[in-house]
Formats: structure tokens, C-alpha cells, sequence
């Protein structure tokens, strides 16, 4: 009680009144309820689409980066709306052009983001975004993947999981055969045979691992040298952890008969792949200050505003 009477006391002192959360309630409903075909599209697509599941992880990770953060909530005040008005015409002219004149749905998706963010930033001010700037970054990745570009990252992701699928079954012994076709590819280990599709699905693993080290390392004091350089190495951690995980899948149940088991057993592997990945690397991060090596700087949140 007395630190929410102390948080309340400095929020006030810094000059925010109870009508700028009415304002913020009031902008949030209304570009919400202007832009809900596309949210409605977004959360459709989190739910039923396994390349755009990742996105269910955006709004937790905003959350916990702003709460890892939160003295800084005693440098934020109220002023600075240009950069809200800039982002809320930008979503505006985005979701406008993309819905009715391109028929582009990642541009109006990224239009309801941006003008939902706008219009925060319209009433709380350049400080919030300034402050916590980490949690605002990742908010376009709400918006599911375009099919394009699908098409062009995630085939030779599956053909790269493939590979170290045969690499690691190699090593074992295990006779693995990629058989990379015009229209359909196919991963044979032994006498099972799938299609790679159904057992290579290292995009969403991948875009989730990445998420989750994003908020591991914006929520540790890290030097940045140390960030970019996990967040470089968070692909290739995800796909072997979820080459060795699929593999398994493939070679404990072979054959078309045993499909719908696999992708059972593969959708909770995928779960049991992103923590295990998870703790290689934070564990990678253990190691090396256990080593003495310089990793982390000495203040997660900044001292001045």
C-alpha cells in the first residue's frame, strides 16, 4: 500500500491528473473500435495460424519489459505529443492505402498498430516512448508474417532445420535423406517418410525464441555489444534445439497413418524446444560472467531523463 501511494504521489508530482487516464481509456477504446477488423484479423490469425502464433508472446514481453523498468516511471511527464500525431497519421494513411486502394493486409494491420500506439503517445507523451523504448520496439510484430515473405524465409528454413536434422541423426548412426522437390519436399529417416512441412516448422520456433530472448536481454543490464550478439545467435540455437525435437517426432512416428499423433506430439515439443533453448542461453550468460567476462553494465535503468 504505501509503495502504490508513493508510485501515485510521484506520478502527480510529475504532473499527470486523473484526466489523462481518462483521455488514455477514451483514445484506447476509440482507435481500437476504429481499426477492429484488422485486430480482430490479427488475433484470428495468432490463434489459427502457426507462422503468426508468435505474436501472442508481443504483449506479455511489452509487459514485463515495462515492468522491469518501472522506476523509470519517475522520469516520465506528460508533454511532447508530435511524435503521437506523426505515428497516428502514419497508421492512419497505412490502414487507409493497405484496406481500400492496395488490398494489402499486413499494411493495414501495421496501420491499426500504429495508430493504437499513436494515439497512446498523443495523450502520455514523448517521455513514455523515450523511457521504454525497448517495450514500443517490438509492438509491429503483432502484425502476422506476409505470405511473400513467408515464401522466401520460411522454405529454406525448413530445408536449413532438415539439415541438422540429418546432421545430428548422422551422428547417431540414423540414415537421414532430405529429398528437396519443385513442389514438395520430403524428409525419409529410415523407412518413415514425411512431408517437410509437417515436420520442419522452424520459422515459428525461431520467431519465438527470438521474442523471448528480446525480452531476456532488454530486461537484464547487458552491455549492448552482448545483446546484439545473443540475439544474432538466437536462430541458430532455435533451430537446433528444434531440429533435435522434430527429429524425434519424425523417427518415433513414421508414416502418414501417424500424422495427426505427430503433429500432436510436435506442437507440445515445440513448447519443451523453446525453453530448452531458453536456457542454453541464459545459462551461455551465467557462464560467462561465472568467467568474469564483462557482460552486463552497471544500471538497468537510466539515472537521468
Amino acid at each position: 500500500m504505501k509503495s502504490n501511494y508513493r508510485a501515485i504521489k510521484m506520478l502527480v508530482r510529475n504532473g499527470w491528473k486523473t484526466s489523462h487516464a481518462v483521455k488514455l481509456l477514451v483514445v484506447l477504446i476509440i482507435s481500437i473500435a476504429v481499426t477492429w477488423t484488422a485486430w480482430r484479423q490479427i488475433a484470428w490469425a495468432a490463434i489459427h495460424n502457426d507462422l503468426a502464433r508468435p505474436s501472442v508472446l508481443v504483449l506479455p514481453i511489452m509487459a514485463w519489459l515495462i515492468w522491469v523498468r518501472r522506476s523509470r516511471f519517475r522520469f516520465v511527464k506528460p508533454g511532447g505529443w508530435a511524435i503521437g500525431l506523426i505515428l497516428l497519421l502514419a497508421g492512419a494513411q497505412m490502414y487507409y492505402k493497405g484496406m481500400y486502394v492496395y488490398e494489402l493486409r499486413s499494411v493495414y494491420h501495421l496501420g491499426a498498430v500504429l495508430i493504437v500506439a499513436g494515439s497512446v503517445l498523443l495523450v502520455t507523451g514523448r517521455s513514455v516512448l523515450k523511457q521504454f523504448l525497448p517495450a514500443w520496439l517490438i509492438l509491429p510484430l503483432l502484425v502476422p508474417i506476409p505470405a511473400t515473405l513467408i515464401s522466401l524465409i520460411a522454405r529454406p528454413l525448413q530445408l536449413l532445420e532438415a539439415q541438422f536434422i540429418s546432421a545430428v541423426y548422422g551422428l547417431f548412426g540414423f540414415s537421414v535423406q532430405i529429398i528437396d522437390g519443385q513442389v514438395s519436399s520430403r524428409v525419409v529417416i529410415g523407412n518413415s517418410s514425411l512431408p517437410i512441412e509437417n515436420v520442419c516448422k522452424g520459422l515459428p520456433t525461431t520467431l519465438s525464441l527470438m521474442l523471448i530472448c528480446y525480452g531476456f536481454v532488454f530486461s537484464s543490464p547487458m552491455r549492448p555489444v552482448v545483446r546484439v550478439i545473443l540475439l544474432a545467435i538466437t536462430p541458430l540455437v532455435a533451430l537446433l534445439c528444434s531440429a533435435l525435437a522434430l527429429g524425434g517426432t519424425l523417427w518415433l512416428y513414421g508414416g502418414e497413418s501417424a500424422l495427426v499423433t505427430a503433429d500432436y506430439i510436435r506442437a507440445m515439443s515445440q513448447w519443451a524446444t523453446l525453453l530448452i533453448a531458453f536456457l542454453l542461453i541464459a545459462g551461455s550468460v551465467r557462464v560467462l560472467v561465472w568467467a568474469s567476462v564483462p557482460v552486463h553494465q552497471y544500471h538497468l535503468a537510466s539515472t537521468s531523463p
